[in-house]
Formats: structure tokens, C-alpha cells, sequence
């Protein structure tokens, strides 16, 4: 364990030998043997003194050292705080920090994890969430910090109940801070309220390891985390990273194929649009026999259905083929269902052909709709089938999805903590 160089003194209430730490912005010291508060800008005089104090638990000591981002700090004063509610009570512990070159910050000890806090002296828009927009609100509530985006994770109200070493402002055990925990990408921002005042904290959460290692924390006394903290970063293996990439790649590139491919084709036939009672005839001639033929029938069924009827003939008027397709198509204010329209592809031998359609069935069966009575048919030669491309590309997006919905569980993971309710 390591303790920073100090300056010694006397405690004005028990003349116990205490040693200063902080810096010249101190303002308070709380002797830990007699509980008197003294003022660090007026000769240590006697301020308060506070009884019968119930020492929390924690890692760190007053005087230990250690590093935050290669930035070197000391422990210098210890706050226990206790917020009660519903029935329900918690404790946590905040550390006052000092460095020679970066000033103040905290270590708060909470559920077994360590965060960092420092004050920002940034506004965030807007600058505060008020109980009433908490309760009344029906999504989080967010708020903006030089363009990041915080949104709400929890509140309430605490109050110290041990107090002991250097501070760089005067704490009571008759203070009482309001809360409001926003996370982040990364940060987490505090909005807290007392005496008065508004601050702003930003905190981050260390590598707990590395951390306790700096600050000379034996393994013995390293605290067991409980659940998860907010700032619990995803942690995904290289190999998991290429994957999820492999996969999302290969499926783009093969919703890319899919869409090309399904643009060949040359049309060779058309009928015009025509009256259902008339039906359609439909001459073409095929020069790619080593390619796919498609037959589009189009019909103006409305809330409706028809059953169309097509025979497909060589040039000798010989029966080719025979088949029956049917539409159905329904709409409604913000919906529909069906299609007007329907396929089917054969693969045909060079040579011409004659495609005769016509409709043998037609009912309404749903309210406001109309029969169908306009048809109209097409003929396209050289189409290429996507269909397995289109579902590989599915599969492998899906793939890649199980990589991304990680990430969404590991989300709702970190705000399991939160006291927020969509209810």
C-alpha cells in the first residue's frame, strides 16, 4: 500500500497528528479520531464535530496513491452516503481524489464497482431533469452534452453519514444531495443539487484490475461487484468482430447480386390492357433457350379475387403447356395484402410461340370491393431466378443480426439497474 507525502499536523480539538494532503484548495478537514470538522483556511479551527459515525466499507484508505489514465492521484477524504426509499435503503461510498497537476475528482465505490467522477464545468441542454419530467415523461428523458446524448438511468435523494479527511468544500451529515444519473456511450453524466447549488459530474468506469493494482489494494480487500454497471463496456473477441462483419458483408453483397440479376430479362411479348371477357393473346418468339421464361398476368382485382386460365402453343398450334394462376388483393386505411399481379416461369426451347389467357372465376369477398375486369399480359425471356440468392442473403444478414442483437442485450443488460419503468 502506498501513501503520498504529506505534510503533518496537529487536530485543534484532540491534538491527534493528521496529515494534509489536498493541496492548497482544501477547506476542510474531519480529524477520523474525534470527528471535528476543522477549517483548512483559518488555522484548523473547529467548525463542528460529528458522532458516533458508522465507518463504511470500502477498498481505498485515506493517503493511498495511485493512477487514473497515467494521471497519479491520492486519496484524501472518505463520504458514506445512504438514499432510502420505498422501503428500500442503499449505500455507497465516494472518495475525494487529489492530483498536483489535474485537481479533483472522486472515486465513488458502489455495488463492488469503482467509477471516476470529475465536475464539468459544461452546461448540458437542458441543464437539468425535474422530478416532474421523470414522472410525467413517457420515454427517458435525454439530455445533451457537447453533442453526446445521455439519457436517464436514475435518481433520488441522499445524505452523508460518514464523513472523514480533506475536502475541497465544507460537507455536513445535515446536507442533502438531489441525483439524476444519465448514461452515455462511454460517460455518464450526474446531475446533483444541494445547498443551493447544481453541479455537473461527468464519470467513467476504470479497469477495475488495474485500478485497485495502482492504488496498492491488496486482492484480499477488492471489492465483489453486484450486477451490472451502466458503463460495463461489450467486450467481443477479434474473431467475433470478423464474423459479424464476414456475415453482414456477404449478405449485402448478395442482396447486391439478387438485385441485379433481377433486372435481366427482355420482354417479347405484351398484350394490351383488356376487358377480362375478351382475354388475351399473346405471339413471341424465344432465343434464349438456355434461360428462364416469365409469364406476368396483371389484373385490376379491389378487395377482390380472380382465377385466370393460360395455354401456351408452338407454332404448329401444338399444346405446350397448361396452367392456372390466381390474384387476390386487399386493402384497407393503412394496409394491404395480396398482389395484382402473378408469375410463372418455364423454361421454353427456341422457337414461337402463341400464349393464350383468359379469366374463368371472379368474386368480391370483402366490403367495397369491385370485380376484377381489366387483365393484361406480359412475356420475358432471359430471366434469371434469385430465389436462393434472396434467401441467402436473409440468412447470412441473419447471421450477422445475432452479432447485433449482442449488443442490444448487452444494452438492456446495463440498464437493468435503472429505477425507470415504461409502465
Amino acid at each position: 500500500m502506498s501513501t503520498a507525502q504529506a505534510v503533518s499536523f496537529n487536530c485543534t480539538q484532540c491534538g491527534a497528528g493528521l496529515d494534509a494532503l489536498g493541496g492548497g484548495r482544501v477547506q476542510t478537514h474531519v480529524c477520523p479520531y474525534c470527528g471535528a470538522e476543522l477549517d483548512a483556511q483559518d488555522g484548523y479551527k473547529v467548525l463542528a464535530r460529528f458522532r458516533d459515525m458508522e465507518r463504511p466499507e470500502t477498498p481505498f484508505d485515506i493517503g493511498m496513491t495511485g493512477t487514473l489514465w497515467d494521471v497519479p492521484f491520492t486519496v484524501i477524504g472518505t463520504i458514506g452516503w445512504v438514499e432510502y426509499h420505498a422501503g428500500r435503503k442503499w449505500e455507497w461510498v465516494d472518495h475525494q481524489l487529489f492530483s498536483p497537476t489535474h485537481g479533483y475528482g472522486w472515486l465513488t465505490v458502489e455495488d463492488g464497482h469503482v467509477s471516476y467522477a470529475r465536475k464539468s464545468r459544461r452546461v448540458p441542454s437542458p441543464a437539468g431533469v425535474s422530478d416532474y419530467l421523470i414522472e410525467t415523461s413517457e420515454n427517458r428523458p435525454r439530455v445533451k452534452l457537447d453533442g453526446q446524448s445521455f439519457v436517464y438511468y436514475g435518481s433520488g435523494v441522499a445524505k452523508p453519514f460518514f464523513i472523514e479527511g480533506e475536502f475541497n468544500y465544507r460537507p455536513t451529515l445535515e446536507d442533502t444531495v438531489r441525483y439524476v444519473s444519465l448514461a452515455g456511450d462511454g460517460a455518464m453524466l450526474d446531475i446533483v443539487e444541494g445547498g443551493g447549488e447544481r453541479e455537473y459530474e461527468l464519470v467513467q468506469l476504470p479497469d477495475q484490475a488495474a485500478l485497485l493494482t495502482s492504488f496498492g489494494v491488496p486482492k484480499g480487500r477488492w471489492p465483489k461487484p453486484r450486477g451490472v454497471h451502466p458503463l460495463e463496456p461489450l467486450r467481443r473477441s477479434p474473431l467475433q468482430l470478423f464474423a459479424r462483419n464476414l456475415f453482414l458483408g456477404a449478405s449485402a453483397l448478395t442482396f447486391v447480386l439478387a438485385l441485379i440479376l433481377s433486372t435481366f430479362g427482355q420482354t417479347v411479348g405484351r398484350s394490351d390492357e383488356v376487358s377480362v371477357w375478351w382475354g388475351a393473346k399473346v405471339p413471341f418468339e424465344i432465343t434464349q433457350g438456355n434461360r428462364l421464361t416469365e409469364i406476368e398476368i396483371w389484373g385490376n382485382a379491389d378487395n377482390s379475387w380472380a382465377w385466370f386460365e393460360a395455354e401456351l402453343l408452338d407454332e404448329e398450334d401444338e399444346p405446350v403447356a397448361v396452367f392456372e394462376r390466381g390474384i387476390e388483393y386487399y386493402t384497407g386505411s393503412d394496409w394491404s395484402e395480396g398482389s395484382q399481379r402473378v408469375r410463372t416461369r418455364l423454361r421454353l426451347p427456341p422457337g414461337r410461340y402463341s400464349l393464350e389467357v383468359g379469366m374463368t372465376e371472379a368474386e368480391v369477398d370483402w366490403t367495397g370491393g369491385n370485380k376484377t375486369s381489366r387483365m393484361r399480359v406480359s412475356v420475358t425471356e432471359g430471366v434469371v431466378s434469385t430465389f436462393w440468392l434472396w434467401w441467402t442473403a436473409v440468412l447470412l444478414g441473419l447471421a450477422g443480426a445475432v452479432f447485433l442483437a449482442h449488443r442490444v442485450y448487452h444494452y438492456s443488460r446495463l440498464m437493468s439497474g435503472s429505477d425507470w419503468s415504461d409502465d
